[in-house]
């Protein structure tokens, strides 16, 4: 049984995030595990300001504040675990900045989890079975990995 779950979610795919939470709060529930809930602001692109990603908005800037990025990102993560996870649960949230599996990785060596639930997008033409990031941290992770489809 897991004692410690990481559940990286993209702030993005609010219909996916929420299956992922789920799923999660139900195991840990049934092993009395604790859930660690993050985010990662991808590495930002020339001209492209994440903000209007993580509020599901288009459109960029040419000047951004990595920091205040990543903590915008966390005020919207804490929302979310607020609004969705049982009262009294003990959920702590992370977010990073960075390639996102090398960040979920990193996160889960420091906090030595036992399991990670994350969540795959449809399958398209360009990622057939998982997506680049989900296969990444499959292939990497040296912990149980629970993939959960939409």
């Amino acid at each position: 049984m897991a004692s410690k779950i990481l559940v990286p979610i993209d702030l993005a795919d609010m219909e996916t995030m929420e299956k992922v939470l789920q799923t999660a709060i139900d195991q840990a529930k049934s092993s009395g595990g604790d859930l660690t809930v993050m985010t990662v602001v991808p590495d930002i692109i020339a001209g492209l300001d994440w903000r209007y990603a993580i509020r599901g908005e288009t459109g960029g800037s040419e000047k951004y504040d990595a920091q205040e990025i990543v903590d915008e990102a966390l005020q919207r993560l804490n929302e979310i675990v607020a609004d969705k996870t049982p009262s009294g649960m003990k959920v702590g949230t992370i977010a990073r900045h960075g390639s996102v599996y090398e960040q979920v990785l990193k996160v889960a060596e420091e906090f030595e989890v036992d399991q990670i639930v994350l969540g795959a997008h449809r399958p398209g033409l360009a990622d057939f079975l998982l997506g680049p990031n989900t296969a990444r941290i499959v292939r990497h992770a040296t912990c149980s990995v629970n993939v959960v489809r939409p």
